[in-house]
């Protein structure tokens, strides 16, 4: 009996918690979490808008990528046609050119293969090959008559002498000495009162160095190839393998190709 009331003593001495704290600590427990969960939501549409915001600038940098690949490609299509432009309008001045100073050669010859003498009159020679030739002119007949490049000091066997350019002072003279040039192929000179061994000689148009350079190439090409007929017409080089045979016009290196192959 005295036991079991010392045990009930003891549990009563016990405090318990007011209900009212532990009421109060829920309560700001539940608010804790909903500000939490407030935060969350507020963080998650941060987020969410920060994502939105990330696309939308990617969407833009892919629109930009594209647009700066059109236009680069575009400029660089569009530079590629303006060199191409100006290349073809440089090519074409120099056409123009070197047909202009082909022009102001239009009453000019060439006589190559005659030997060089020191005390020789150029007019003479042109005179004599004139007569050879079967084509009556006189002193008045021509302008001017010398020798084309510089003299070489040292003069052998086979030194090539240096051409005498005649400017004549009408065409009809230089036509006629064209005309029986090519007919009289072969001619030498003997005859023409040179203190030189005998040796062809020949009568072409003089030529612009810009034309000179073609009708060498073809002259080559075609002793190579067999052709028979080279010749120049208004600074102009054709070419034909044959009699018969139609004729090719020679302007650029690339055209040596096709008419000769490769």
């Amino acid at each position: 009996m005295l036991k079991s009331t010392a045990i009930s003593t003891s549990a009563s001495s016990t405090p318990d918690l007011p209900t009212s704290d532990l009421a109060n600590e829920l309560k700001l427990l539940r608010q804790d979490i909903k500000e939490m969960r407030n935060d969350m939501q507020e963080f998650r549409g941060t987020m969410t808008n920060l994502l939105t915001a990330i696309n939308a600038c990617n969407q833009r940098l892919d629109c930009l990528e594209a647009r700066m690949e059109v236009v680069d490609k575009n400029s660089q299509i569009k530079t590629s046609n303006d060199i191409s432009f100006f290349e073809k309008t440089i090519t074409d001045l120099k056409i123009d050119l070197n047909d202009r100073d082909q022009e102001l050669l239009g009453n000019d010859i060439e006589v190559s293969g005659i030997p060089e003498d020191k005390n020789e009159r150029s007019t003479h020679i042109v005179l004599a090959v004139a007569t050879k030739l079967g084509v009556a002119l006189e002193d008045r007949d021509i302008v001017s008559a010398e020798r084309a490049g510089l003299l070489r000091r040292e003069q052998n066997e086979t030194s090539r002498p240096r051409p005498i350019v005649v400017q004549l002072a009408l065409l009809v003279h230089r036509d006629s000495l064209l005309a029986v040039a090519r007919v009289r192929r072969g001619c030498t000179t003997v005859g023409l009162g040179l203190n030189s061994v005998d040796c062809p000689f020949y009568v072409n148009e003089r030529l612009t160095r810009h034309n000179r350079q073609p009708f060498y190439k073809v002259r080559t090409e075609a002793k190579r190839n067999n052709w028979k007929y080279v010749w120049t017409r208004q600074g102009k080089v054709f070419a034909r393998r044959e009699n018969g045979e139609p004729h090719h016009r020679v302007r650029f290196e690339s055209d040596l190709i096709k008419v000769f192959g490769q």
